[in-house]
């Protein structure tokens, strides 16, 4: 068969998968050299964009024991760009010494005008059981996403959201804005008003004061610059300004809202955080790695509203012990250097991204907070349902879906209970849960946990969230 009929069957996809994936029965010292690179279904996404993912060029010689792992790692990598729904990269044998390399991707929709209903309330357990299923607690609006806006995995998000929080915001992220494709940048603004804030929290139940007018406002602009020197490491370095206002309302019932016993706070922040991730797919892991550490400094001394500095650590790690079973695990700690933190910027569990299954009803804010969480999960089914072959939409003719079975531990600590708080019982003590539940995978990322637990209190309950626990 010749190398253009190969090339076109392959690209066609006319059922010759087993044909365009099989490998020679080459020595697996052999050397195999690269040669060209075909790209095929990218009709917005930049070759450059494509070819920085992977770990071999036109030219490069490879052992043949390594093309295989190497193509599998770099169909990982494309996957986890987010810009394709399906990739595959398949080696052309034009000898037991050179190959060329076809590269079948199918894009995913980009463009998305979202409407926006969404609760505002931290989860759907707040909502549902402390805040008795108030509708006014909610937000709606719509939301533009452009997911590739220039073919350079570039995204812009425009916002405008009314209802429980009123919000006007924009934010644009290109992943490379250098030659070498290793720096990247992000720009964002964002203006919010609310007529009902929390202000402290009391039995780790928050308390709210609400007004017929607007109470808090808040604005920040922001800019990040990311470099990647590898295909697995990212360090990020943001710098930003925020101001907020509050009424009286809620000055009289927390004086130290802002630290400073004001009605107003403005300040520049900064922030570092590294990132090492060798996960398979970033959605929802089976296999791999993650460490991540950050440190924050809010107030740069230029108006002396706020000084605070903190640091987290997360490590995550993602085993298959056999065909359908997987283990996940993940350690996370964080600390906040403060001696008096602001109630606008505390932190503690049930505020993302820290939380313990089973408390779900519940915030325990602290200066230091240390959680593990691991889950086993077995996967019952997999699969890619076929929508509508006729469809004019390539993205949407098939819906890929994944059911996992599980069980679940986590376990967590916070230490001092901040100062405006009172019957803090979960401060300065171990709390923890076990349970089961039901994860489902499905297109574009989205994931919907169903979990049934029973914390160390003897409190069981049944919840229901909308990302990845680990």
């Amino acid at each position: 068969m010749s190398r253009l009929v190969l090339l076109v069957l392959c690209g066609l996809s006319f059922g010759l998968d087993s044909l365009c994936q099989d490998y020679p029965d080459i020595d697996p010292e052999t050397d195999v050299t690269i040669g060209k690179i075909y790209i095929t279904g990218n009709k917005r996404t930049l070759r450059s964009i494509i070819l920085r993912e992977l770990n071999f060029e036109e030219g490069q010689t490879l052992k043949m024991k390594d093309l295989a792992t190497t193509i599998e790692l770099d169909q990982q990598k494309l996957i986890n760009t987010r810009l394709f729904v399906t990739a595959e990269i398949v080696p052309l044998f034009l000898s037991s010494n050179n190959a060329e390399i076809l590269i079948r991707v199918q894009e995913r929709w980009y463009i998305f005008p979202v409407p926006i209903f969404k609760l505002a309330d931290r989860n759907f357990t707040e909502w549902w059981v402390n805040q008795n299923r108030d509708f006014s607690r909610v937000n709606y609006g719509l939301q533009l996403y452009h997911l590739n806006f220039s073919g350079r995995n570039d995204k812009l998000v425009l916002r405008t959201q009314f209802g429980f929080t009123k919000q006007y915001s924009f934010q644009y992220s290109i992943p490379y804005i250098n030659k070498e494709q290793t720096a990247g940048l992000t720009l964002s603004t964002s203006f919010a008003t609310n007529k009902t804030v929390s202000y402290s929290s009391d039995g780790h139940r928050l308390q709210f004061v609400e007004s017929d007018n607007t109470i808090r406002r808040l604005f920040s602009s922001s800019g990040a610059l990311t470099f990647r020197p590898s295909f697995y490491n990212r360090h990020t370095f943001s710098l930003g300004y925020n101001r907020a206002t509050i009424a009286d309302d809620v000055l009289i019932l927390n004086d130290q809202y802002f630290g400073q016993g004001s009605t107003l706070q403005e300040y520049f922040a900064f922030a570092y955080s590294f990132v090492h991730d060798k996960r398979d797919y970033v959605a929802y892991p089976l296999t791999g790695t993650r460490f991540s550490g950050s440190i924050s400094q809010l107030g740069l001394g230029i108006f002396d509203d706020i000084d605070m500095f903190s640091a987290r650590i997360d490590y995550s790690t993602y085993t298959q012990l056999g065909e359908k079973l997987f283990w996940a695990n993940s350690v996370d700690i964080y600390k906040n250097f403060a001696s008096d933190i602001p109630y606008l910027v505390r932190s503690g569990f049930g505020y993302n991204p820290d939380f313990i299954r089973g408390y779900e009803r519940y915030v325990v804010e602290s200066d230091f907070l240390g959680a593990y969480r691991t889950s086993m999960r077995y996967q019952i089914l997999k699969g890619v349902k076929e929508l509508n072959p006729r469809s004019m939409i390539d993205q949407f003719r098939t819906l890929p879906y994944a059911f996992y079975i599980k069980l679940f531990m986590d376990a967590g600590y916070a230490g001092d209970p901040l100062a405006v708080n009172s019957n803090n019982f979960f401060n300065n003590k171990w709390i923890g849960s076990v349970g089961a539940g039901l994860d489902i995978v499905t297109y574009y990322d989205f994931v919907i946990r169903f979990e049934y637990s029973v914390n160390r209190e003897g409190n069981t309950g049944f919840f229901v969230n909308f990302r990845s626990a680990l």
